[in-house]
Formats: structure tokens, C-alpha cells, sequence
């Protein structure tokens, strides 16, 4: 989260919601319970719903260096909401030098997010806007060992 409006020259970070990194480095990455998913690839339809609990590292270079401001990291917990739905176009992959294969949906998409850590720090997203939606694919793909 900013202080100001994402994309403006300097607005100062003030919380960080992350998962930590992983010792084999990996980053950003959540294991997510197979519950918390419903996909109906046929009708283009999906959705992801669930709640877990992250890290709040104030700004993304304590994240990275692990040099926290005081009273940081903090324990958080964050809601996803993100419906996908209403097929735009179709198309299929494939690339047999990659061993790579699938099929994806263009759709609609909105997502509902929010925050809060035990101190009373809460943010909730704007109302879901399909309006304001840039681009959402939901899809099958085969790739590696299972490509073949």
C-alpha cells in the first residue's frame, strides 16, 4: 500500500503484504487449498476464495533485505475474492519444442482484496469493477513430462 496514487513519482510505501521468500527462493507464492478453487473451464467460469495469513514488511526493500523499520514485520492476514466468467475468445497453444500444449479462455474477471494485521491496520479493495479489467484468461495446459 502508498500513501498516494500508484503510478505518482514518490509516494512513500507504508505496508508490504508478502509471504516471505522461500530458502530455495521462492517468492511470492502461496499454497492454495484445492477448497478455495471451483473451475468450470466449459463455461469459462472460475473463482478463487480464500483467506490466509502473510507478513506485512512496511515497503518492498525490507521485504527483499530483511532490514525492518520498528514494529515491522507483522503478521497480517489477507482475503482474495476473483470471479472469472463470460468467454471473449478462445484459443489453443500449442508448441511441441517446449513441450507445451493448452487451452485458455479470454474472460471477464473482478477481484475483491483486503487486509488486516492485529494492531487494527485494514484495507479493503474498491468495489469489483468489470469495467476495469485489463485482461483474464482462465485455462488447461499440459507442459513437461505430462505434455505427451
Amino acid at each position: 500500500m502508498f500513501t498516494g496514487p500508484v503510478g505518482s513519482a514518490n509516494p512513500p510505501q507504508i505496508h508490504d503484504y508478502n509471504p516471505h521468500i522461500e530458502a530455495n527462493g521462492l517468492f511470492w507464492t502461496i499454497r492454495v487449498p484445492r477448497d478455495s478453487v471451483d473451475v468450470h473451464l466449459g463455461a469459462g467460469q472460475a473463482s478463487l476464495r480464500f483467506t490466509t495469513q502473510v507478513f506485512d514488511d512496511h515497503d518492498l526493500q525490507s521485504s527483499l533485505t530483511k532490514v525492518y523499520p520498528a514494529g515491522f514485520p507483522k503478521i497480517a492476514e489477507v482475503t482474495f475474492d476473483v470471479e472469472w466468467g463470460g468467454i471473449l475468445d478462445r484459443q489453443h497453444l500449442r508448441n511441441q519444442d517446449m513441450n507445451f500444449e493448452g487451452d485458455f479462455l479470454l474472460t471477464g474477471a473482478t477481484i475483491d482484496w483486503s487486509a488486516r494485521d492485529a494492531s487494527g491496520v485494514t484495507f479493503v479493495s474498491e468495489p469489483p469493477r468489470a469495467d476495469r479489467v485489463v485482461y483474464a484468461v482462465v485455462g488447461h495446459e499440459r507442459n513437461g513430462t505430462y505434455f505427451t
